[in-house]
């Protein structure tokens, strides 16, 4: 199991490497190459997260009917590499274009809304129940100093070699990820119970909905993260236009500060381990790190003054967020394992997942709407008291519903979920 994890730990690691790559160099692809429109940048990043919306449903369909989780991973990876390869190899041929970098957002999106609900059903066959919490720690620590490591030589590498290659180093990087899945140890395939009678595909999709709303902790939880998730989204679409002209951060110190998000995730990562001992409800975790998330988004919109002050301000207001963000992402883990059972838990995910990227698409249009009608400084207050009154609200809520239901118990939970699965 050891090895196996290691092995997964490296594979992701180099996949969130490379993407970086990606991430940096289609940019600059789009608006130093292409000349790129604002309108057409939109095109771009709407790609990336369509997909979610369309497909998000009956990925989580797709999922649950998987046996060998792996297999799928080893998939999308290769997908991956060859949409990537194929876009490199157009940059490198100078016959790229907007419809090629939209198109490699679309696959991005699509590839990322099945792998992010088959992530936890391999995750569950390569590490047992009780080694669940401190086995996503590490990855996602990974993860996040993975992430550190590629904006630090991203930039360099592609003044230095070109955004061609840049793509060409994320498409190594996912045949790494592919290798790496291939060389764990082979594991039994899920046993998946047979379905009789037509196709209901509807019906399946919306399983995910149905748990969610039939478990009384899911319910709450999903009426906290709605305003966060909303408000969340606005700001972050305000970011670079608060920084850069509001504060007016350098161009070359501007990447610091979202390093400061990467820098604080990590330690919540390492953290979450010890915080997430077993004798405590993952539950309240999640709550009160969700809260306590909301509540220090205050701190982004505050700040000003001198320039080093400025830096600080807004680098706490984005990493100290992002730290507790971490340890609830972490406890959300077990939270989701204990609570759905083992057929349903791709399409719980994936409609988890629906239901934030909707609010994140929305948010962001009211992001820039505020922005418009109000000013930068004062939209992104309006949006953080939104979502610290949200938060002020539903967190008793909450905590309420953990000390009236205590934690589930697995094979009652499997009983019940089954009763929903068709």
């Amino acid at each position: 199991m050891a090895r196996d994890l290691t092995l997964y730990w490296w594979g992701q690691s180099a996949s969130t490497v490379g993407s970086l790559f990606t991430a940096i160099a289609l940019p600059v692809i789009a608006v130093v190459h292409l000349d790129a429109s604002p309108g057409q940048l939109a095109l771009i990043g709407a790609a990336g997260t369509l997909p979610a919306l369309l497909f998000g449903l009956p990925a989580g369909v797709l999922a649950d009917r998987i046996s060998r989780p792996r297999r799928a991973l080893v998939l999308l990876d290769a997908v991956s590499a060859l949409a990537i390869a194929a876009v490199a190899a157009a940059v490198a041929g100078d016959v790229v274009s907007i419809p090629w970098l939209i198109a490699l957002s679309l696959v991005a999106g699509a590839v990322a809304v099945v792998t992010e609900v088959v992530y936890f059903l391999h995750l569950n066959q390569v590490v047992g129940a009780d080694e669940l919490t401190k086995s996503r720690a590490r990855l996602q620590s990974g993860q996040l100093g993975a992430g550190l490591v590629g904006r630090l030589v991203a930039g360099p590498a592609i003044v230095a070699f070109g955004t061609a290659t840049a793509l060409a180093i994320d498409a190594v990087s996912y045949l790494l990820s592919a290798t790496a899945l291939l060389a764990m140890k082979p594991v039994a395939p899920l046993d998946r119970p047979p379905r009789t009678g037509p196709s209901t595909f509807l019906r399946d999709a919306l399983v995910g909905a149905q748990v969610l709303y039939r478990n009384r902790f899911y319910r709450v939880l999903m009426l906290m993260l709605a305003v966060p998730v909303f408000t969340g989204a606005g700001s972050g679409a305000l970011g670079g236009i608060f920084l850069l002209h509001t504060l007016h951060v350098p161009t070359g110190v501007y990447g610091l500060v979202g390093m400061a998000g990467g820098l604080l995730g990590l330690l919540g990562s390492t953290l979450a381990g010890r915080v997430l001992a077993p004798h405590r409800d993952a539950r309240r975790v999640v709550v009160v790190c969700y809260f306590a998330s909301s509540l220090l988004a205050l701190l982004y919109p505050a700040a000003g003054g001198p320039l080093p002050l400025a830096l600080v301000v807004a680098g706490l207001g984005i990493g100290v967020p992002a730290l507790f963000g971490a340890v609830a992402n972490i406890a959300l883990s077990p939270v989701l394992v204990s609570g759905t059972s083992e057929d349903a838990l791709g399409r719980v995910t994936a409609t988890l997942h629906v239901y934030v990227g909707a609010l994140g698409l929305l948010g962001a249009l009211t992001g820039g709407l505020l922005g418009d009608l109000l000013g930068v400084r004062a939209a992104l207050w309006a949006l953080a008291a939104a979502g610290a009154a949200a938060v002020l609200l539903a967190a008793p809520l909450a905590l309420r519903v953990v000390r009236a239901v205590p934690p589930p118990d697995e094979p009652a939970v499997h009983k019940a979920a089954a009763a929903v699965t068709p």
